[in-house]
């Protein structure tokens, strides 16, 4: 095994490295670092050690690496090394694969079955029936669905013409056509087979009313109904006048005669408003027995009941059916027309029985006027049914008003609504006649039954497929590749086949066609990554006695791919001699983290030293550069994310009263870094840069002001960008100046705008 790297000198941005201060290496070692910081050029370093020789760009390099005998490998007897180490980086990806033309040649084995080539002549001819049997089936569908087309453009056409002569301005329906009519059938499945969608004629007649573009104005209409207990209440007051008398002494010619007891009623009041002592009609005086008699007659009491039943009868005059202005059926739309009319028939027919049973109270009433004595005059209560009728009459016609006024408010929604329900009538009629449910039902059922024969073909195709895979020379490890590749990605269109006219493996999507350079830069990765561990047990090779090192494998992979080449290189790489992992992506970076501290933990309880390490790649910017690799720090090997160790790290540099220049240059680097992380966080919606991410982080703050903000965006946009930092001593003393403050500000900055993230941050910062 390969302990450490002693020195490594002019390899690229490793400029004079000295690694006798670290651990050194173990069964199983990870790397981490980020993009730039010399995990590529690590990488070339074991690649030197795979070929035996130095790649170009490194042919003045020195190094040197001590193994696990002692002996060290240098740049001067490298061809002689007898190390056995496979690296897979992208020069391995770029030497072995080709996208454009084809990978080169993967193991080969030689099989000749005589049984398997006349199994395989038995499975082409069952293959041809089974075409045969699929062709004819597919024959079958395409009668089916063009009946169904043709229909469908029928009845498409016919409903264009009835929905157009409703509303010519409508463009939906101007171009109605058999793909709108389609697609209303598959959005409304279960309502074109629902006989009740089919319309009676007054209800279409309705809704072609209803769907025309004749915009009305509101009506208007304030309905005075009759309130509870109304006339019941009166009737008891006219019952209790009617029953009532008032004392007199009657003179039996006066009461005989209302015509003349009111005559002398009116004169009495006449001659005392006068003062007259003698009779002002026919000039005798009074006789005082004649006076005292009239006065009997009409006493106060009886005068002031005589007014009552009068205010009664002026009262009576003004009751029955309160009146109510209706609107005229012209005013509303014509849907709505006809039951304004009937409406307003059963409103007069209401109105009318009640004002009938009213008119038997006056009547009543007169009859008590004429003779105030008679106190068994009866009257009926107005029928309760028939002043709910008047109010329920009052409270349709408010509905009614209500139905046209909304459509008024919301014309084109509810002009839209009849014509959708025209349409849904006018499908249903047609599909049911058709019966276009059970041809579809048909079509469908020819539809599955083709696809399992499709199903069963591929299957038998697959067979053909892997037995002529076998009865050729050049392609059964293809056949070895192709599984592996296939639980790798989850899925199985891509695979390696061999061109026998142009002597190599082609990369073939779903089976047919020609070689795909099509490829997603994670499907080339995986092809890749998948391709390189074959290759290890090429020969007979014993991973066992393998040094297998591994750079990024998951560079262009989404997230679920992670998993795969994780759970990949565990499975195939465990039983190694030693393993190099070097990785950027921190999610992948934890899950090797992970396994490789369980083995050190399991190892423990047994008593046993680890044998997984991991170390950590540093370049402090300077000038010129370099890259050191160095221990892994305890945050590194215990934080869950790269956020918690980039706040680990530049909080520690808060701390410092002062920066060196090394670490001034890493702030601006780790700055922006943690600002992104926070507020694309914090604020998940889709901006542009960094900029756009930190104004919405200003938003809502008081303590950090918009300068500020704008001096910490300089800073870091100034000194994180290592194409544009100034290496100059002004800028680089300006740097240092600034970077202690600035630290402080974007601290004092996240606490402002999420305090308990913050606090919480820092705790776990100081733990650890």
């Amino acid at each position: 095994m390969i302990h450490r790297i002693n020195r490594l000198r002019q390899f690229g941005i490793f400029a004079d490295y000295n690694g006798s201060g670290i651990q050194q290496f173990g069964k199983f070692n990870l790397i981490y670092g980020w993009n730039g910081t010399g995990k590529s050029t690590l990488s070339h370093v074991f690649s030197c050690l795979e070929s035996r020789s130095l790649i170009p760009r490194f042919l003045g390099g020195q190094f040197n690496i001590t193994l696990e005998d002692g002996s060290s490998i240098t740049e001067v007897n490298l061809a002689a090394s007898q190390l056995n180490i496979h690296v897979f980086n992208q020069s391995f990806i770029r030497d072995n694969i080709d996208w454009d033309k084809s990978v080169k040649s993967i193991l080969l084995i030689a099989k000749e079955k005589i049984e398997d080539l006349q199994a395989l002549e038995k499975m082409k001819l069952e293959l041809g029936g089974k075409r045969t049997a699929h062709s004819t089936k597919l024959n079958d569908i395409k009668i089916k669905t063009d009946a169904q087309d043709k229909f469908l453009t029928g009845v498409a056409k016919k409903m264009k013409i009835g929905l157009q002569a409703i509303d010519t301005s409508d463009s939906y329906y101007l171009n109605y056509d058999r793909r709108k009519l389609s697609k209303f059938i598959e959005g409304n499945e279960q309502a074109v087979v629902n006989k009740d969608s089919v319309l009676s004629g007054e209800k279409v007649i309705e809704l072609t009313n209803a769907a025309k573009p004749d915009h009305l104005p509101t009506v208007t209409f304030l309905a005075t109904v009759i309130p509870e207990d109304y006339f019941k209440k009166a009737a008891g007051r006219i019952r209790d006048l009617i029953a009532t008398t008032a004392v007199n002494q009657a003179i039996e010619r006066l009461t005989e005669n209302p015509d003349i007891r009111d005559w002398v009623q009116k004169g009495l009041e006449v001659h005392g408003h006068h003062h007259s002592e003698k009779c002002e009609f026919c000039g005798e005086p009074f006789t005082k027995a004649r006076a005292e008699a009239l006065a009997a007659h009409f006493s106060k009491e009886f005068t002031a009941f005589q007014t009552r039943l009068k205010d009664a009868a002026t009262w009576m005059q003004s009751q029955g059916a309160p009146a109510n202005e209706l609107p005229v059926a012209t005013s509303f739309y014509k849907e709505f027309a006809a039951d304004a009319t009937k409406l307003e028939g059963e409103y007069k027919a209401a109105a009318d029985k009640i004002d009938q049973q009213i008119e038997g109270w006056r009547e009543a009433l007169q009859a008590k006027i004429t003779d105030p004595a008679k106190t068994d005059i009866q009257i009926a209560d107005v029928v309760e049914g028939d002043v709910m009728a008047f109010n329920a009459v009052l409270s349709s016609l408010v509905v009614l008003v209500q139905k046209h006024n909304n459509k008024t408010d919301n014309f084109s929604a509810e002009t839209s609504k009849a014509k959708k329900a025209l349409e849904l009538h006018f499908a249903a009629a047609e599909i049911q006649e058709f019966d276009y449910a059970g041809n579809e039902k048909q079509c469908k059922e020819l539809q599955a039954a083709a696809d399992t024969d499709k199903k069963a073909i591929d299957e038998l195709q697959m067979k053909v497929n892997d037995l002529e895979a076998q009865l050729s020379n050049e392609t059964v490890g293809a056949k070895e590749f192709n599984d592996v590749l296939h639980r790798f990605i989850g899925r199985s269109e891509l695979c390696l086949s061999f061109n026998q006219q142009k002597k190599g493996y082609e990369i073939i999507r779903n089976g047919v066609g020609e070689h795909d350079g099509n490829l997603s830069e994670g499907e080339k990765t995986a092809i890749a990554f998948v391709y390189f561990i074959t290759k290890l047990r090429e020969g007979g090779n014993n991973i066992a006695d393998t040094i297998v090192v591994v750079d990024d494998p998951v560079s262009s992979f989404d997230s679920n791919h992670l998993f795969h080449a994780y759970s990949f290189l565990k499975t195939q790489c465990i039983d190694s001699k030693q393993l190099f992992v070097l990785t950027h992506n921190f999610t992948y970076f934890k899950l090797v983290r992970d396994w490789f501290t369980t083995t050190n933990k399991n190892r423990a309880k047994k008593n046993k030293s680890p044998v997984a390490f991991f170390y950590r790649l540093d370049a402090p910017p300077g000038s010129p550069r370099h890259s050191l690799l160095v221990d892994a720090d305890e945050s590194l090997k215990n934080y869950g994310s790269e956020y918690h160790y980039i706040f680990k790290k530049l909080y520690a540099y808060k701390a410092k009263t002062t920066l060196d220049r090394d670490e001034a240059f890493l702030t601006a680097n780790l700055a922006r870094k943690l600002l992104e992380s926070f507020f694309t966080f914090k604020f998940p919606k889709g901006r542009n840069d960094v900029s756009a991410l930190m104004d919405a982080g200003l938003t809502g703050c008081t303590v950090t002001t918009a300068e500020l903000k704008e001096k910490i965006y300089r800073f870091i946009n100034k000194y994180s960008h290592s194409d544009v930092i100034e290496i100059t001593e002004e800028s680089a003393e300006n740097l240092a100046g600034e970077s202690h403050s600035v630290v402080g500000n974007i601290f004092q900055w996240i606490e402002e705008v999420d305090k308990k993230h913050f606090d919480e941050m820092v705790e776990v910062a100081e733990a650890v």
